[in-house]
């Protein structure tokens, strides 16, 4: 079973598919990891702008997903880019990069591969129309810009940054815009997705409420 979970920027897919997958032993496939690894390696090469480089890098990299006792680590080889590919440098260039044509192709069979091996949670932008369009659950996540900024501040304080609340707000609305009207696999709502807004969740509570949806799903395919 392949469950589908796309959202915008900052909504807390990332964190709550990850806790969800843990709960019913499945396994995750987190997308915008992938797409994080791409813009990393090419911010550090300068090339961010350049989408044939971007492709070539798209093309040749060599992502691996770990589980470990603190979570599921990325790595780019035998690098743990874990951290690296959540700073505000590399979020600020991962929008460019994943609205290129040229790279979403070359990544389309890695995740279409790794979703394939067993029950998984596959969260990115355009999971349920494009990666897999025939997944047996889709959950549109999203939650309000200020309750995502909230969320972004509370990880980039972690990590020992430091970052303006408003000035988060209005990086969430623009990526929204472009997300939403890229050319290449803009984020789209699909019909037959499930809305799950947790603007008003905490962790826990969101959390609960996509596993309910998950188990639901489970137990009507079950009876067919």
């Amino acid at each position: 079973m392949i469950v589908a979970v796309d959202g915008p920027s900052g909504a807390g897919k990332s964190t709550v598919c990850r806790e969800v997958a843990r709960r019913l032993q499945w396994r995750l496939l987190d997308t915008g990891a992938i797409y994080r690894c791409v813009a990393l390696r090419a911010r550090l090469a300068n090339v961010v702008d350049e989408p044939a480089k971007c492709a070539e890098i798209a093309k040749d990299i060599d992502i691996r997903f770990v589980a470990s006792a603190e979570g599921q680590r990325v790595f780019i080889g035998d690098e743990d880019v874990s951290e690296a590919i959540r700073t505000f440098e590399t979020t600020q260039c991962v929008n460019r990069v994943s609205a290129m044509g040229e790279v979403r192709a070359q990544l389309l069979n890695i995740q279409r591969r790794l979703g394939a091996l067993g029950d998984t949670i596959v969260e990115g932008r355009d999971i349920g129309s494009v990666v897999f369009p025939d997944a047996e659950l889709k959950v549109f996540y999203t939650a309000t810009p200020e309750a995502r900024a909230r969320r972004r501040l509370a990880e980039f304080e972690k990590r020992g940054e430091s970052f303006n609340f408003e000035q988060v707000v209005e990086q969430i609305r623009l990526r929204d815009e472009t997300e939403f009207h890229r050319e290449h696999s803009p984020l789209v709502q699909c019909d037959e997705a499930v809305v799950l807004d947790t603007s008003a969740f905490d962790f826990e509570a969101s959390c609960v409420a996509l596993q309910k949806l998950i188990e639901a799903r489970k137990a009507e395919l079950s009876l067919v």
